[in-house]
């Protein structure tokens, strides 16, 4: 906008020269006269110091703007010039106007600012050497200004522009979230535009630290203000690899509308080639929502020792949930990947390198009161071998009735489980299984101490294959089963009890440790279950069972899988101790209660006349004393001189200023017996210094060691990690936060 101060200027020297040029004492009658006459409802007579709070008010672009000063003096006719001078005020809808002088023409609106000038443009605040500002379009000009726009932006520049409310055209423009005149950090800029209420954005831009310019240029640079979700680039990561060499990861976010983003990452590997990374969001309503992420390189500059894998690699998901109703819901969890190690060169943390399967699963699921279907088509790539081995299931039907009473039969409940799988594979054989396992109990309190609950039930499953033997595949490395279609159905019958039991004591203390009671109880509970059929025998193994890997016992079905089902004559027991707390707590105070220890142990009993009738004994135990430390551990061990077979254990110790955590991971059967460690200390309130390491007992070395600091500025952060892995791969990554700037979602990344 061009400045209009000069012309109105020169027209009202003119006349002033013309006024001086009458007698004096005629120009104090006839101000007297117009003062005693008019008063001070005219609006535009000079006003002395102690009338300060009327003011003058006009008409400005279909508001009323209103003028405040120690002295206001007005200089030719009713539409000429108004000299305001000391404290002046303007205000003008939600903008405002402070200065120690301004001229304002009344014709055009045009006001001229100077000395100690602050405008405030709704919320925010702007100073300059001078501002132009006119009161009819709300337009105006600040120059060698700088704006502060809530909670900590703020913008300087030669020249800015005034367009609209709260928006500025800017020329040479600096952007910061820092205090002081020489911040931390800084992104100048030649020319942009800045919406106060939302973006700041700029061309032909470089990225300053201190006063040097460490990234001279950057062709388009662009900041989110007072809003988390923005379109721009976001801080690229740095880093070395002994493996891929230098790389850099640069994302630009895209913030497509309110329901969806999208936020595309280049990637550059000196030793491997270019990769392109996706990750797109959307929201399409309260009840439906997804994502599609996505990874490819084209490894052209690899060498000789990566010649297994495809030059071109990568992996994706998708994921969809859908609540099409309250008890109607659609899921998909799809993933892929080009070939079997993508994530082991790629992965960054240790559970990514050690992927086992791509896996693809669609659900769909109705619930009912006492009733739930579930529809799954589960198909998955096994990452740990190259051989086709995987059995997949298009479609997985499961039919679930929770326990509820039969109808017309008093005190006797019922449950049911049906399902239906189609397997598909390359080696082995497929086929269909449907199974159908309904079951009846009778719950009977026993001295209001014991329940005893009965069951009897029976299986059908049927089968469209038949095992006729084992072949090894031509590798002569996988053994595995032939069938021929043979529709089979194995029947069962089965029958057995549960006795469960629970009983408590409560124990009061003096208030010693802030603990004002403890509750122990004792669970015991046992299940005793017999199995007999027909046709039990030649059917293939598609579930082969397992454990549950929280240290109790899976019992029978889980142990040994539903195919493998046959002859039974066990009993399982669970016994369960526990110790609850209660705080100790005044009048108008709510005592604070939880589980302090919990311990069960299982195992099972064969009943069968055989040699080694006891199965492994499980345990399981938890202990959190107080909210700062924290213990739990499962074993499985063998009574019959194997000894140990599976243990795990997890101690978190977590105080104000250190953060530790151990986890031992022992399996004989997996050959597993590695350590697992994490600790951070915060070394300054604003340096935190964190470590890791998984560390392989049996072959005595490191799986991976980690180390890297977090360390938070006023305006700014920095992250640093350094990685050693077994296979002596070493990698390096650093990444900078600037505060406010390149926000997605509510992570605060830089943009430029």
């Amino acid at each position: 906008m061009p400045p209009v101060s000069a012309p109105v200027r020169s027209m009202c020297g003119s006349r002033r020269l013309a006024r001086l040029a009458r007698p004096l004492l005629r120009l104090g009658l006839v101000t007297a006269l117009a003062s005693v006459w008019l008063g001070a409802g005219s609006g535009w007579a000079q006003q002395p110091a102690a009338a300060r709070s009327g003011g003058v008010t006009l008409s400005a672009g279909g508001e009323e703007a209103s003028v405040v000063a120690d002295q206001i003096q007005q200089v030719g006719g009713t539409s000429d010039l108004l000299i305001a001078v000391g404290n002046v005020e303007i205000t003008r809808g939600q903008s405002r106007l402070l200065a120690d002088r301004v001229e304002l023409n009344r014709d055009t609106g045009q006001a001229v600012a100077q000395g100690k000038v602050v405008f405030y443009d709704g919320p925010d605040r702007l100073v300059g050497e001078r501002i132009d500002y006119n009161l009819k379009t709300g337009t105006g000009v600040v120059y060698n200004g700088s704006a502060v726009s809530a909670p900590y932006y703020h913008l300087s520049a030669e020249r800015m522009d005034r367009v609209g409310d709260g928006v500025y055209e800017v020329r040479r423009g600096v952007f910061t979230t820092c205090e002081g005149d020489d911040p931390a950090w800084s992104f100048h800029f030649a020319s942009g535009n800045a919406d106060l209420d939302d973006i700041v954005y700029g061309r032909d831009a470089s990225f300053w630290i201190k006063s040097v310019p460490v990234w001279p240029w950057v062709p388009f640079f662009a900041a989110a203000l007072r809003r988390e979700r923005q379109s721009g680039f976001l801080f690229p990561e740095f880093g070395q690899s002994s493996r891929k060499g230098f790389f850099t990861r640069v994302p630009y976010f895209w913030a497509i509308d309110d329901s969806q983003d999208l936020t595309v990452t280049l990637d550059a590997f000196s030793q491997r080639g270019l990769g392109v990374e996706g990750q797109y969001r959307y929201v399409l309503s309260r009840e439906q929502r997804g994502d599609l992420n996505a990874f490819g390189v084209n490894e052209a500059l690899r060498n000789d020792a990566h010649a297994r894998v495809p030059e071109n690699r990568g992996w994706a998901s998708f994921h969809h949930d859908w609540q099409i109703t309250p008890r109607l819901s659609f899921k998909v969890n799809a993933n892929v990947v080009s070939d079997d190690l993508i994530f082991r060169d790629y992965g960054n943390r240790l559970p990514d390198r050690a992927t086992q399967r791509a896996e693809t699963n669609v659900f769909v699921t109705q619930v009912w009161d006492a009733w739930s279907l579930v529809g799954n088509v589960k198909w998955y790539q096994d990452l740990t071998t190259p051989r086709p081995i995987e059995l997949q299931r298009v479609p997985d039907i499961q039919l679930v009735g929770i326990r509820q009473p039969l109808p017309g039969v008093p005190g006797v409940l019922y449950e049911n489980t049906a399902s239906f799988v189609n397997f598909i594979r390359d080696v082995g054989p497929d086929g269909v299984r449907a199974d159908f396992h309904p079951r009846f109990l009778m719950p009977i309190p026993v001295g209001g101490l014991i329940t005893v609950t009965p069951f009897a039930g029976g299986r059908l499953t049927y089968y469209d294959q038949r095992v006729v033997g084992e072949r090894l595949t031509r590798a002569g490395a996988l053994l595995v089963q032939e069938s021929v279609y043979d529709p089979r159905v194995r029947r069962q019958v089965e029958w057995g009890a549960d006795v469960e039991s629970r009983v408590s004591r409560v124990y009061t203390t003096d208030g010693s440790g802030s603990v004002a009671a403890y509750q122990h109880v004792i669970e015991p509970r046992v299940r005793v279950i017999e199995i007999r059929g027909i046709d039990q025998k030649a059917y293939p193994n598609y579930d082969p069972g397992a454990s549950t890997t929280t240290g109790i016992d899976p019992g029978y079905e889980r142990r040994t899988g539903i195919d493998r089902l046959g002859k039974a004559n066990e009993a399982t027991y669970y016994l369960t101790n526990i110790l609850n707390a209660k705080t100790v707590a005044g009048p108008d105070q709510t005592p604070v209660r939880w589980e302090m220890v919990r311990f069960t142990l299982s195992q099972t009993y064969k009943m069968d006349p055989i040699a080694q009738p006891f199965k492994d004994l499980y345990g399981d135990l938890t202990i959190q004393p107080n909210q700062r430390i924290g213990f739990h551990a499962d074993a499985r061990y063998n009574v019959y001189n194997l000894g140990l077979r599976e243990a795990n254990a997890d101690i978190r110790l977590i105080y104000p200023r250190v953060s530790v955590s151990v986890g031992p991971r022992f399996n004989e059967q997996a050959n597993t017996q590695y350590l697992r460690a994490e600790t951070l200390v915060k070394v300054l309130n604003n340096l935190d210094v964190r470590g890791a390491t998984s560390w392989d007992v049996q072959k005595g070395r490191a799986i991976e060691n980690r180390i890297g600091i977090d360390w938070r500025f006023s305006c700014w952060s920095v992250t640093a990690e350094y990685v050693n892995r077994h296979n002596d791969e070493s990698e390096f990554r650093i990444m900078v936060n600037l505060l406010g700037v390149g926000q997605v979602g509510t992570s605060a990344r830089a943009g430029f």
